[in-house]
């Protein structure tokens, strides 16, 4: 009996579909293996637009760029653990209750906010247990050292602290010469010899046309099809290019060191004690440790006290070369965050 044309298609179409959902299922496993893979079967496309869509617990703020999303409570998140943050956009330590009195607020990136660990395994959290004090953590992932200090500008007066500790990695310094870091960031201009904030309000990309076409929001939750329209048409699928610069290197050292001056203009006025701690001991490159000795030797010529731990690093590893494989899984494991917290306390005391 012969086929008809309907079925002889239907036929053909048989390997085709295999073919996809073969494709479907590589491309899933490679962005798995790559750590984009998204929370709760959500969009592949997402991953490339913008860092508030990459799974991570964050909402837009105009001034920021983005900030904790408050009252997030959950491990469906891109790193598989507990992330509690609470009503003001800081990250909880853990489920014990906070200690009485004045206390220490923290600021900087993902180190100190505490990616890939649960909430009472951050450096924060460990601090306040060491010091039986309240310790806020403000650390926010992804953040350069301009939004570090904005953000420690809008916690300083809202909170009880005496006491502002200002952690920062090599490649914060970098990222203060962009506009633009997978999401729209605010960022310094120097205008004769003062700072100059721009690009503010932040961009909202909920708000941009990425979103406005539905066949770009139904594709983006298939992996091998965000594969394919990223690779051919980059521009129209997520929005162009995830990093833009507007500084050339090393400019942004300029601009960290008139950051940490006004800091400490701040944190005199209001009685606040200042310290500056230089993390992201691993591995930094070549560039990232001038970039990290420049910001040090910045602060220490202003008589901000700075703690080093780029240099206590080096010389712990050199005595025991596992130290890396125990303290580190990308960021700091619990044991670095620990460490971390204990040569915090320690140069507070002195």
């Amino acid at each position: 009996m012969a086929l008809t044309r309907r079925k002889k298609l239907a036929f053909a179409c048989v390997p085709l579909l295999l073919l996809l959902g073969l494709g479907e299922a590589l491309a899933r496993a490679f962005r798995e293996r790559q750590a984009f893979a998204p929370v709760a079967g959500g969009s592949y496309r997402d991953q490339r637009i913008d860092l508030i869509r990459r799974a991570y617990p964050a909402a837009h703020d105009d001034v920021l760029g983005y900030v904790p999303r408050p009252g997030f409570a959950s491990a469906a998140n891109r790193w598989g653990v507990m992330v509690s943050i609470d009503q003001d956009g800081l990250r909880r330590n853990g489920d014990a209750p906070r200690p009485p009195g004045r206390g220490v607020l923290a600021v900087g990136d993902s180190f100190t906010f505490g990616d890939q660990v649960a909430d009472a395994d951050t450096w924060p959290a460990a601090l306040e247990r060491r010091l039986q004090r309240p310790v806020w953590n403000g650390g926010v992932f992804g953040y350069s050292f301009a939004q570090t200090a904005l953000r420690a500008e809008q916690l300083l007066p809202r909170l009880a602290a005496d006491t502002l500790v200002v952690s920062l990695i090599p490649d914060d310094v970098k990222r203060c010469e962009q506009s633009k870091r997978y999401s729209a960031l605010p960022w310094f201009d120097v205008v004769d010899g003062a700072l100059a904030l721009r690009n503010v309000p932040v961009p909202d990309s909920d708000r941009s046309e990425l979103d406005q076409q539905w066949v770009r929001r139904w594709l983006g939750h298939s992996a091998l099809c965000d594969t394919l329209c990223w690779n051919i048409a980059p521009a129209w699928w997520a929005g162009g290019a995830r990093e833009v610069w507007v500084h050339p290197r090393p400019f942004g050292r300029t601009i960290v060191a008139k950051l940490l001056a006004r800091l400490q203009a701040q944190c005199r006025e209001r009685g606040v004690r200042l310290l500056l701690v230089l993390q992201d001991v691993a591995e930094p490159s070549a560039e990232g440790r001038e970039d990290g000795r420049a910001v040090v030797a910045a602060a220490a010529a202003l008589g901000i006290a700075t703690l080093d731990l780029q240099a206590e690093f080096d010389a712990l590893a050199a005595r025991d070369p596992g130290l890396k494989q125990q303290w580190f899984v990308g960021h700091m494991a619990p044991a670095g965050n620990a460490w971390v917290a204990e040569r915090i306390a320690a140069t507070l005391a002195r």
